[in-house]
């Protein structure tokens, strides 16, 4: 009897010592929501590479989607659209080239998107720069019927200190199923120019998400107004396995939203 019972306290506490170590340290996440130059890449470079300095200590950093331009797929004249989107394009290395540096100088992950050529076809390209110099890219999945980019077909799930990110952008969260594509993760992170008439669409669908895979949702979006009249809201938040919202910024505001990421059993 003795013996048996020996053996369970045994037991039970390699379980629990499993369970201590298999649990990842927390990670600390940056969320900057805020206005984009639009077309104006170097005005972009210059500001949200003065967000990110505010950022020491953070393990990620996570900027809106086409942070380096904002949203110029959609023009009246499709030749200058074109014209436009290749002019940003060509300076997908300089935004590279940004986010390295920007990682090395906080030691900690980058990651926002920008437009990408490749022979005729653009790609909405979201570019994951590491603090030890390494870059992983995700192209958009699921595109607009009517929009001008390409869609990738590669999912794309990166590690930041033993958590596991998987990477989608502004329209895929509306498409569960490529969200389910990925596999195991631990957080779902969505990168967005989301406008204000959608906006109930964008915190309940980031709400379903978490719920549907059990996993934290974290979007991050823009603040401002396009030259075309768009208004962007913001609404950037994250929200935990259970579907409920633990952090969000202010509807409009310009602000980096901190927060410490805990691991669940």
């Amino acid at each position: 009897m003795f013996l048996r019972h020996f053996i369970f306290v045994i037991s039970a506490l390699a379980v629990f010592a499993n369970a201590v170590i298999a649990q990842k340290p927390p990670c600390r996440v940056a969320l900057v929501q805020t206005r984009i130059a639009w077309g104006d890449v170097d005005k972009n470079i210059s500001a949200f590479g003065s967000k990110v300095k505010e950022c020491s200590g953070c393990d990620i950093v996570i900027l809106p989607e086409l942070f380096a331009s904002g949203c110029e797929m959609k023009k009246s004249d499709r030749l200058l659209a074109r014209e436009k989107k290749k002019d940003i394009a060509a300076r997908f290395d300089d935004v590279v080239r940004a986010m390295k540096q920007w990682a090395g100088e906080v030691n900690a992950t980058i990651a926002g998107s920008t437009i990408y050529m490749d022979g005729e076809n653009f790609y909405n390209r979201l570019i994951v720069a590491h603090a030890d110099g390494r870059t992983e890219y995700y192209d958009k999945h699921n595109c607009f019927k009517k929009g001008s980019f390409t869609p990738g077909d590669e999912p794309l799930v990166f590690d930041v200190g033993g958590w596991k990110f998987a990477a989608f952008i502004c329209y895929d969260l509306r498409f569960p199923a490529w969200n389910k594509m990925y596999g195991h993760y631990d957080v779902a992170m969505y990168v967005a120019n989301w406008p204000e008439s959608r906006r109930g669409d964008w915190i309940s669908l980031l709400r379903e998400r978490a719920l549907d895979n059990g996993r934290y949702s974290v979007g991050v979006n823009c603040i401002g107004t396009s030259p075309e009249g768009k208004t962007y809201s913001g609404d950037s938040m994250i929200i935990s396995p259970d579907g409920e919202s633990v952090a969000s910024c202010g509807e409009y505001e310009d602000t980096i939203l901190f927060y410490d990421l805990e691991d669940t059993p």
